[in-house]
């Protein structure tokens, strides 16, 4: 799992991309479209990608900041053109399950080591976009830390082995007012289950200056990805 704070670039209007079955199994090729995008702000670029493609684009403003995209002109899948868009970005962009939603991160490979003053269940998790200070750190550890326990409660919602991401907006006083699906986890039930996870959850006071809203991202364990359901008795 990944708790990403980040924006929304553009709006969350999602079509779904992918190659479709004819009858007699062939696989139709993926729809092209025209893309006509100059080198220029990373965050201006996935926004035109966003309108053109009518994909989701979820992205921590502070990892696109003084990045530049890669021109891209002609007719492509938007798998293709994303792949253009992103050379030399030192980024990669993850389509999320049947290609509704896009969340672009750093490679695990390359990820910053945590601060030495974080505690290992921060380290155990990836987290993008929200700053390298202590205190953004410790309310990102504290959400993933309750999250996890709610989510480890219920044997159909154990993270570890799926993929999902959400939206959360956080009050001053650490309500979680809206929760919103970005892309599912291919489950209803699985889903349904999460979003009323993620809508109860009680946290503290976020910092200030933390970016909302606040992108949920579950992933399989595995390139990085550790997950510890709490032990009964509150021992993780």
């Amino acid at each position: 799992m990944a708790l990403v704070l980040c924006v929304a670039l553009g709006g969350l209007s999602v079509r779904a991309v992918r190659a479709q079955q004819t009858d007699d199994g062939a696989l139709q090729q993926e729809l092209r479209l025209h893309f006509d995008l100059p080198a220029e702000s990373l965050e201006l670029a996935l926004q035109a990608f966003g309108r053109i493609s009518e994909l989701a684009v979820v992205a921590p403003a502070p990892l696109l900041a003084g990045r530049t995209s890669s021109a891209v002109s002609g007719d492509y899948s938007p798998r293709e053109a994303l792949d253009l868009v992103m050379e030399g970005t030192g980024l990669q962009a993850e389509f999320m399950g049947t290609d509704e939603a896009i969340i672009v991160a750093r490679p695990e490979a390359v990820a910053p080591a945590p601060p030495a003053a974080a505690s290992a269940a921060q380290a155990a998790w990836p987290i993008d976009g929200i700053g390298d200070d202590a205190g953004s750190l410790a309310y990102a550890g504290m959400l993933q830390a309750r999250l996890t326990q709610s989510l480890c409660e219920q044997p159909l919602t154990v993270p570890g082995g799926y993929r999902l991401a959400a939206q959360i907006r956080i009050d001053d006083k650490g309500t979680v007012v809206a929760a919103s699906m970005v892309a599912s986890s291919g489950m209803a039930s699985r889903d349904a289950m999460i979003m009323r996870a993620l809508r109860s959850l009680k946290l503290d006071a976020p910092p200030g200056d933390l970016p909302e809203p606040v992108t949920i991202l579950l992933r399989p364990t595995g390139n990085g990805v550790h997950i510890q359901c709490p032990q009964p008795g509150g021992q993780g």
